[in-house]
């Protein structure tokens, strides 16, 4: 073998890592981008909290699908690492159970997925729960997703929790 192979060599012994990296990302990228509900729809309906704050009152949204959400997260304010309970009425529609996503807006607080459970025709019920956050204040994304389909998702809550 000559120099040249061999420099060769620790130059592409250095690179392979570096782009295994880069691969990995790329794959978390796209796995994240499926994960997460509602990035790929359109018609998804945010509601924000100067609209309707949860910390204070239950909320309603007209579905643009027609009918409307009723959510109701219980104690208030919204605490966090202490459990939730979630009401949600709804109308125009009656899945057998809907799914609560709860995601951080500010930071991936990790895949937090309550199901809610039908109590009567419309209406849900179930337990949630928030994980405790570092910064003082987090802005949570809270998606109805009917029978857990991200791609049915038709409406967002967002609400912000202080420390």
């Amino acid at each position: 073998m000559n120099a040249r192979t061999t420099t060769t060599g620790r130059r592409l012994g250095r690179l392979v890592p570096w782009l295994a990296g880069l691969a990995a990302i790329g794959a978390l990228w796209v796995w994240a981008d499926r994960l997460v509900p509602g990035r790929d729809a359109a018609a998804l309906l945010v509601v924000a909290p100067e609209d309707c704050d949860l910390n204070q009152q239950a909320c309603t949204a007209d579905l643009p699908s027609g009918g409307q959400a009723l959510l109701d997260l219980e104690p208030r304010p919204v605490p966090m690492q202490e459990p939730l309970a979630v009401t949600l009425q709804l109308t125009g529609q009656d899945p057998d159970w809907v799914e609560l996503d709860l995601t951080g807006v500010e930071m991936y607080m990790g895949f937090n997925r309550a199901r809610l459970e039908r109590v009567a025709p419309g209406s849900y019920r179930g337990e949630a729960m928030l994980p405790v956050c570092a910064s003082e204040s987090m802005t949570w994304a809270a998606t109805l997703l009917p029978e857990g389909a991200a791609e049915r998702g038709q409406v967002q809550f967002r609400f912000v929790t202080r420390r």
